[in-house]
């Protein structure tokens, strides 16, 4: 679209031209006329270019945006493993007493919240470790939401998160990592039940009555193949998330163990 409209100025600027030098040298009103009429198409083709650039910026804004407030989530999803960037304490926490409920429930969204989050995901690496079974986290984000309108986000997460719930099994776990994401761990499962589960939630999120454009993208990283620590792991599948948005939305990418991440479509 925007090179007709860049040759459709270039042409009937060119003959705008051609008919004002062929009037001041004829003397022929006529002439004048069919330039002005010229010069006017050639600035509608210019307006036309003009207002495609723009958009142009507008989406790129929007995506620089959302890359930058994904990267600021999964920062701070991060910064909750800090505390013991060796994973040195995963078999302590794995004795960790349950947090009281109270403590452990996003209220927008209904999910168990980013700190028990961090302890369950903890519990889960070293319980995998021990018994010598592979494990899988799955980071959800919800695609285009305004993160401004909390309300909206919430329900949101809620709609993603009760999909999640009633698609897992009871032993897999579900919670809300940030104002548009959302996480699963799934106990013994590789990479390949991790991608068939993602793709149910997607499949199940599509075929309901989801409002207008509501879509999600998914990172996928599994223990021990990407990862053999929490905090890694977590890192692997935030690589893969921001990688899926990255080439647009409704994806999924599956992380790899060296760091580059494949995508699944």
């Amino acid at each position: 679209m925007k090179d007709r409209y860049l040759v459709g100025s270039l042409a009937s600027g060119f003959a705008a031209l051609t008919a004002g030098v062929l009037t001041s040298a004829l003397n022929a009103e006529q002439l004048g006329v069919v330039a002005g009429v010229l010069g006017f198409g050639a600035a509608l083709c210019a307006a036309g270019i003009a207002g495609g650039l723009q958009h142009a910026t507008n989406e790129l804004d929007a995506r620089t945006d959302e890359r930058d407030h994904l990267r600021s989530e999964l920062d701070s999803l991060l910064a909750i493993f800090s505390d013991d960037p060796t994973g040195s304490a995963q078999d302590t926490l794995a004795f960790a007493p349950p947090l009281g409920p109270e403590a452990t429930v996003d209220p927008g969204s209904g999910l168990l919240d980013q700190q028990f989050f961090r302890v369950l995901v903890q519990q889960r690496v070293a319980a995998a470790r021990r018994h010598l079974q592979p494990l899988a986290v799955v980071l959800f984000e919800i695609d285009g939401l305004d993160r401004d309108d909390t309300q909206a986000c919430d329900e949101s997460v809620g709609m993603l998160g009760s999909t999640v719930v009633r698609t897992l099994r009871e032993s897999d776990a579900a919670c809300r990592v940030g104002s548009t994401m959302a996480a699963a761990i799934l106990e013994d499962t590789a990479e390949a039940g991790a991608v068939w589960a993602t793709e149910r939630i997607r499949g199940i999120l599509h075929q309901s009555e989801t409002p207008a454009g509501f879509t999600i993208s998914a990172g996928i990283a599994c223990y021990p193949t990407h990862a053999l620590s929490a905090a890694e792991l977590i890192d692997r599948a935030g690589s893969a998330l921001e990688t899926a948005r990255a080439h647009g939305r409704d994806r999924l990418e599956i992380a790899t163990s060296d760091e580059a991440t494949r995508p699944l479509d």
